[in-house]
């Protein structure tokens, strides 16, 4: 976004301009939605406005009613932290009690996380326009400090705060996957961590464990069905190598220190257990075995079994209906003649994709079940099960 069209918007003018435009405009065409509104504004007002409401419709999916009252870019809304991810990451900082330095804000996700937990916060920002409108977001919701400038050189003396992260990964030609490709680069970006009291930094949560410092404690943040990041925390209150699975918004945990099971693999008993990504991004499926009570099937596979139901927070259950050597057209076969459907496949340690699976086994009718997909001691296997709920409301 051009500094001219931010200044327009955080300004009495366009904040008055936005605010009297009807929100069901915005589901119009960006193009659509400014040869509307030029009727009532000038042509570069007009675009500003049609941009603002054509994200605010993204924004709303993510940050609900306080959307309208916030400001975005493009990409500061694509790289903005989920709000429950961070207010539990500002919950943690807060018990810190140290004041934040959130030395790549964006529009601030994690800067209004910080400041709704009642902690003094800076927030650094290199570009302009992302600045202008980080400032505009934290003034709607209280006080907070919004500087220009690079995160390397940030004006900052770091030595008392708790450093908060979170490195650009997409450029023009698409995300970054390499460490040392990011903004600030991955050593750098570490450095700064350590420079203050505490530090957490935001990375992406299919990094390599290889990348990961010895020093660092690490969560893999799961929300819903999907993973969110990789957090790094390292100084005051972080726990050296320790590696932690959260499942938002339950809050579920579990980390490294709890007891894992140390048996051989079994076969496939009565029931299957597909652990939540945060867990096996995590390597903790051994832990959440253990408490399932479950055994594994295979050494290299997250899938682990029992001849007795269980049930948590952190993993599907499915009841075994039958096992079917894999082929496409055996699988088929063996829906069609036990009139069942294929409403959910799942993989571990498999090649085909689900979606894949799904159009070559086309249309079918019967009743819903799920088919798993893997390889068990080197033979590709399909689990045809019934996934099952614990009775009560905590597992609702």
């Amino acid at each position: 976004m051009h500094p001219e069209r931010a200044r327009w918007l955080t300004s009495p003018a366009g904040i008055e301009a936005l605010a009297s435009v009807d929100a069901n405009i915005s589901t119009a065409s960006p193009t659509a939605l400014a040869a509307a509104l030029r009727r009532r504004f000038a042509p570069a007002e007009a675009s500003a406005l049609a941009e603002q409401l054509t994200i605010r419709v993204r924004a709303r999916e993510r940050f609900g009613p306080a959307a309208e009252q916030l400001l975005f870019t493009t990409e500061g809304l694509e790289m903005a932290t989920h709000p429950l991810v961070a207010e539990r990451r500002a919950s943690r900082l807060r018990a810190l009690g140290a004041p934040v330095a959130d030395l790549t804000c964006g529009i601030g996700g994690d800067l209004l996380a910080c400041i709704d937990a009642g902690l003094t916060a800076v927030g650094v920002e290199l570009d302009e326009a992302t600045v202008l409108l980080a400032r505009h977001n934290a003034c709607a919701r209280g006080a907070a400090h919004l500087v220009r400038g690079d995160a390397c050189r940030a004006p900052l003396r770091l030595g008392g705060m708790a450093v908060l992260l979170d490195p650009a990964r997409r450029s023009s030609a698409g995300r970054r996957f390499d460490p040392a490709a990011f903004v600030p680069d991955w050593e750098s970006c570490l450095g700064l961590l350590r420079a203050g009291r505490t530090g957490v930094m935001k990375a992406p949560p299919g990094i390599e464990h290889r990348h990961l410092p010895e020093e660092a404690e690490v969560e893999f943040v799961q929300l819903g069905r999907s993973m969110r990041e990789a957090a790094l925390w390292v100084g005051e209150g972080a726990q050296p190598g320790l590696k932690r699975a959260l499942l938002l918004p339950s809050g579920e945990e579990l980390d490294s220190t709890a007891a894992e099971i140390d048996s051989s693999p079994v076969s496939l008993q009565r029931y299957v257990f597909d652990p939540e990504y945060c867990v096996t991004r995590a390597g903790l499926v051994r832990q959440l075995a253990l408490l399932m009570g479950g055994s594994l099937l295979d050494a290299q596979i997250a899938y682990f079994t029992s001849d007795e139901p269980a049930f948590h927070p952190m993993a599907a259950t499915f009841e075994v209906l039958e096992v079917v050597p894999f082929a496409l057209a055996r699988l088929r076969e063996r829906l069609r003649a036990g009139r069942w459907r294929a409403e959910e496949i799942r993989r571990r340690g498999f090649p085909v994709e689900p979606d894949a699976l799904r159009r070559l086994l086309g249309k079918m009718d019967g009743d819903p079940v799920a088919v798993l997909l893997t390889t068990l001691r080197g033979e590709r296997k399909a689990i045809i099960s019934r996934k099952m709920a614990a009775a009560g409301p905590a597992h609702d």
